[in-house]
C-alpha cells in the first residue's frame, strides 16, 4: 500500500480517538507531504488529515500547510452552507407532512466524527418515499432548487421509477433526492424515509432525521459497496462509526444488517474496515469467495492512483462487482438486467 494512504489512514484514526497525537507525529517522519495533500484531495479527507497534523504539531512545508488548512476551512463553511439549507428543508418538507431522511453528509459527520464540518460533502442527500416524489420535487421548486438531473424538462417520477435518485440545485448547494436507497430494489428493501429516525444535532438549533444505528451501518456498507469503496472517506465513516462499538455489538449489527437485505455488503465493509482502520470483525464470519472477490476488487479501486472516471475502463469493475452483492444467479441476472436498462435509457 501506498505510504501515504496509510499515513491518511493513521490520520483518519487519530480523528475517531484510535490513534495518540505521538503516533500520529512518528508516522509522519519522511512523508512525502505534498503527495500527502494530493491523497487527501483524491480521497476527500482533508479536513480530517489536516485536524490531524494541525494537533499533532507536525511541521508542514508553507505552501503545503496553506493549501491543507485553506481546503479545511472551505470543507466547514461549506457544511455551515448545507446545514441552514438543510434546516429549511427540514422545516417545509415537515410542514408538508411528506416524510424525510437526511444520508450520510452532516449527520453522519456528527455519529462518526463527532464534529459534522471536518468531513467533506459534495452534496445534501434527502431520501422521502417513493410515492411522493412530485410533492416533494414541488417542494424543492417551490424552495427555489432547480432539477439539474435528469434535465429539467424530464418528469422527475418517471425518471425515478428506474432510478433510485435526481439531481437538484439551489442556495449555492446540490442536493440528491432519493427515492430509495440503493438501485437494485433488491438491496435494503425495508430502508425507507418512514424507517424510524434518530434526531442528531448537526449545529446549535437544528437537528435532522436520520437512520438509526443498525440501519445507518447497512445502509454504509451497500452504498459503500455499490462504488466498490473507491474512496477512503466511506470507509473511515463506517470505521469511525463502529469504533465505540465492542466486537459482541458489532457482531449483532452484522446480524441486523444480513436480516435488512444488506448481502455481501456487509461482510465486505467488515474485512475492509478491519484490514486498513483494525476494526474487530466477529468471529463467527466466514467469507465465501465472491466476498474475497469483492474485497479485492474494492482494494484495488481504494489504493488506485486515480477515481475510477478518470481512468479507461476504470468503472467496469465496480459494475461487475455489483452483480455479486447477494447470493445467487436470480439477483446477479436482475442486476445486469438493471444495468442494462440504465444505459439504454439514459
Amino acid at each position: 500500500m501506498d505510504p501515504s494512504l496509510k499515513l491518511l489512514i493513521t490520520c483518519c484514526r487519530y480523528c475517531y480517538g484510535a490513534e495518540s497525537r505521538a503516533s500520529v507525529a512518528q508516522t509522519f517522519g519522511g512523508a512525502d507531504l505534498e503527495r500527502l495533500l494530493t491523497l487527501s484531495r483524491r480521497h476527500r479527507v482533508q479536513g480530517l488529515a489536516w485536524k490531524a497534523v494541525n494537533d499533532s504539531g507536525v511541521p508542514l512545508p508553507l505552501e503545503v500547510g496553506a493549501a491543507f488548512r485553506k481546503d479545511a476551512q472551505r470543507i466547514a463553511q461549506n457544511g455551515l452552507q448545507a446545514a441552514a439549507v438543510s434546516a429549511r428543508l427540514h422545516h417545509a418538507f415537515g410542514s408538508a407532512r411528506v416524510p424525510m431522511l437526511f444520508l450520510k453528509g452532516l449527520v453522519l459527520g456528527r455519529l462518526a466524527w463527532g464534529d459534522p464540518f471536518l468531513k467533506s460533502s459534495i452534496d445534501i442527500d434527502i431520501l422521502v418515499p417513493e410515492a411522493a416524489i412530485s410533492s416533494a420535487a414541488a417542494l424543492l421548486a417551490g424552495l427555489d432548487f432547480e432539477q439539474t438531473l435528469p434535465e429539467p424538462s424530464v418528469d422527475p417520477v418517471d425518471w425515478h421509477r428506474r432510478r433510485k435518485e435526481s439531481g437538484w440545485t439551489g442556495h449555492g448547494v446540490t442536493l440528491d433526492l432519493h427515492s430509495r436507497v440503493a438501485d437494485n430494489r433488491r438491496l435494503l428493501p425495508t430502508l425507507t424515509a418512514r424507517t424510524r429516525a434518530d434526531l442528531v444535532e448537526v449545529a446549535p438549533g437544528i437537528s435532522l432525521p436520520t437512520f438509526p444505528l443498525a440501519e445507518q451501518v447497512a445502509y454504509l456498507a451497500v452504498h459503500g459497496a455499490s462504488s466498490a469503496w473507491f474512496r477512503l472517506k466511506w470507509l473511515a465513516e463506517f470505521a469511525a462509526l463502529l469504533h465505540p462499538i465492542p466486537p459482541a455489538g458489532i457482531a449483532n449489527l452484522r446480524i441486523q444488517a444480513i436480516q435488512l437485505g444488506a448481502g455481501r455488503a456487509i461482510d465486505q465493509a467488515l474485512v475492509l474496515a478491519h484490514k486498513l482502520f483494525a476494526t474487530p470483525v466477529p468471529d463467527e464470519l466466514e467469507f465465501d469467495a465472491p466476498t474475497r472477490r469483492l474485497v479485492r476488487i474494492a482494494r484495488a479501486q481504494l489504493e488506485a492512483e486515480r477515481e475510477p472516471t478518470a481512468r479507461p475502463l476504470g468503472t467496469a469493475t465496480i459494475h461487475f462487482s455489483q452483480l455479486l452483492l447477494r447470493p445467487g444467479s436470480r439477483f446477479a441476472f436482475g442486476e445486469l438486467g438493471r444495468q442494462v436498462g440504465d444505459i439504454l435509457t439514459r
